[in-house]
């Protein structure tokens, strides 16, 4: 049987594999010079690369290390903090409240004498500190606890503790209780001091309760914050004019700061109604501050005697209805119901059926929240009650009414007792709350003393921490520690790059010198495979193969040095890795492209070698021989 003859190719690839093996000696030599100069080059990058990604990991897998922690107390509104989460670089952000009501008491159920006092720090959805450290975010009716408050409680999950919030009021000392259930314990890296996480409502209901409020949800007696009325003008209505005199006195000394005459169309606008023909309109307004109840009681006494009538203002207020159908109104102007007469008494008219007491003194009712608006509204609702939306300036609020049809209503209007209007009124310049349980219009919160966020990734630290500089908030965060990894692996970065330079600059050279120095020795051999009809093309395959399989067989040894050598150290320094961790280790694409580098190098010291063999003159190296 014949032998088929090889091609070119793999007649050259043969006479290569069989020249490494006849020199198998200095083939295992070349091997083993290329393993000695990448072996070390993987270790140390192994080093570099797992000591910096630790070192990153681990700032990012704590959450700590993006908190932004305010460094001093101030006031931050609703506004600002929903400024602040729709930010893209901002994780998570809450409010904190003060620093009085972060102070709180736990005790289990039965060792009352044994409470503990710890910080109560606000939580809520998404919170990346709870989260990351395996803890799930507490209800209304929960807890989280840190390891020292668990532990110097004697608490476990799934156990009940009671907070104990304490004031002293009128110099008398009061506490409030609530149960709460552990709902986990977190663990020693999410904080090291006494501290219990809970939903920022209930902080902020005991801040309330510190401050002397009441909080009925968990039966802490106290006052209510409850709103009041507040105007931003009066429209005087009288038989008469006022005189210089009086006009100078009402602007001076009742808080109204403005004044000027109306005529009766402007009038309209503002009450919507027509005053009686011959009527004197002056309109009161405020600059700033509101006028309250003392503000209209000056102007009241000061009219005694005077034909004529009040009416305080709320000007650009808008309510919008529900309607039957999902439906929704358009948006009605509010104007008042009613006026009262100047006639001089110390005090404000007597409630009326829709309890038109300004002095908010009387309890509230379902009739102070009747309005009045126009028969088709009316007739759509069937005397049922709805519920209002109202816009005042920045703020809003949604409350139930009952409304009534009336003639007397333009279209595109609704009229409100006076007492509701200046609710409204109030709306413009705080935020409100209407408690469906005790019928009543509560103070909002206005703002905050400080925050809890977290930056949504550790290169978006330093950003945040010059955005808020740039408004005046002093913060503190780990930007220092942060910029030390970073520098860290910049600077190993660098020393490896000056290293692997010089090695690889070393390699090729060996690499170069040994293949050239083998053409120089295979000349005669080479002179007579060219006589036989090899072509150029073959001469230049065969110090490239040779050099891809020094290159190829060196790495392979060069990555059982660098596990073997990675395993060692890892097991060395284990005790001072967490779990998943490692101090020399290679992400996946690491020894591909160090093949490939190694390759690079070595076809490219082969093509210098490949270039001296196609030189060669046969006769040249048969006449020498």
């Amino acid at each position: 049987m014949i032998k088929e003859k090889p091609s070119g190719k793999a007649l050259v690839l043969s006479l290569c594999l069989a020249d490494l093996r006849h020199e198998w000696l200095l083939s295992l030599c070349m091997v083993l010079a290329v393993a000695s100069v990448l072996g070390p080059l993987l270790i140390l990058f192994g080093l570099k690369f797992g000591t910096v990604e630790t070192l990153r990991d681990r700032l990012i897998r704590d959450p700590r290390n993006c908190e932004i922690r305010p460094m001093s107390s101030r006031s931050y509104t609703q506004e600002w903090f929903a400024a602040m989460a729709g930010r893209a670089d901002v994780a998570f952000i809450t409010p904190y409240t003060r620093q009085l009501a972060t102070s709180i008491d736990l005790y289990l159920p039965g060792q009352k004498e044994k409470a503990l006092a710890v910080d109560a720090i606000p939580t809520n959805d998404n919170d990346p500190l709870v989260l990351e450290n395996g803890g799930k975010i507490p209800s209304l009716a929960e807890c989280l606890l840190t390891t020292p408050a668990a532990e110097s409680l004697g608490a476990k999950a799934g156990d009940t503790i009671v907070l104990v919030a304490r004031r002293i009021t009128n110099g008398q000392f009061e506490t409030g209780e609530r149960k709460l259930t552990v709902a986990g314990v977190l663990p020693i890296r999410a904080g090291a001091t006494k501290a219990a996480f809970v939903r920022l409502s209930l902080l902020e209901a005991i801040e309330s309760y510190k401050d002397g409020m009441g909080v009925p949800a968990f039966g802490w007696k106290g006052e209510l914050p409850r709103a009041y009325p507040a105007f931003s003008s009066m429209l005087i209505e009288s038989g008469e004019p006022l005189g210089p005199e009086l006009e100078f006195k009402i602007i001076n000394n009742t808080g109204f700061t403005e004044q000027k005459k109306l005529a009766s169309d402007q009038a309209v606008r503002l009450i919507g109604a027509n005053p009686p023909s011959g009527s004197e309109l002056y309109l009161l307004k405020t600059k700033g501050t509101p006028a309250g109840v003392t503000n209209i009681r000056s102007v009241q006494y000061m009219l005694a005697g005077k034909n004529a009538k009040l009416w305080p203002l709320v000007e650009d207020v808008t309510l919008t209805l529900d309607l039957p159908g999902e439906k929704k109104s358009d948006s009605l102007a509010v104007l008042p119901a009613t006026s009262f007469a100047a006639k001089g008494e110390n005090g404000l008219p007597d409630a009326t059926p829709w309890n038109d007491d300004l002095s908010g003194t009387s309890p509230p009712s379902r009739l102070w929240r009747h309005v009045l608006v126009p028969r088709e509204i009316a007739a759509a609702l069937a005397g049922k009650e709805t519920i209002a939306h109202l816009r005042v300036g920045d703020n809003s609020l949604a409350f139930s009414v009952t409304v009534e049809g009336a003639d007397t209503v333009p279209p595109g209007m609704v009229k409100a007792p006076l007492r509701l209007l200046g609710i409204f009124g109030l709306l413009r310049d705080r935020p409100l709350i209407f408690d469906e349980i005790g019928n009543d219009f509560l103070l909002a919160r206005r703002g905050y003393a400080g925050f809890r966020m977290y930056a949504s990734t550790l290169d978006n630290v330093a950003g945040l921490k010059r955005y808020l500089e740039e408004q005046g908030i002093s913060v503190t965060t780990e930007a220092e520690r942060i910029d030390e990894v970073m520098s860290l692996d910049k600077y190993l970065s660098l020393i490896f790059w000056l290293i692997a330079f010089g090695s690889l600059v070393g390699g090729a050279a060996c690499l170069l010198s040994n293949i050239y120095a083998g053409i120089e020795r295979k000349r005669r051999d080479l002179a007579v495979l060219r006589l036989l009809g090899l072509s150029g093309g073959a001469f230049i395959r065969f110090p490239l193969y040779t050099a891809g399989f020094f290159a190829l067989f060196g790495f392979l040894v060069a990555m059982v040095l660098f596990l073997c050598m990675a395993t060692v150290i890892n097991m060395l320094f284990g005790g001072h890795l967490q779990a998943g961790e490692s101090l020399c280790r290679l992400a996946w694409w690491h020894p591909l492209a160090a093949l490939g580098l190694t390759m690079a190098v070595s076809l490219f010291a082969g093509g210098l070698a490949a270039k001296r063999s196609i030189g060669i003159d046969p006769a040249d190296a048969l006449r020498n021989d």
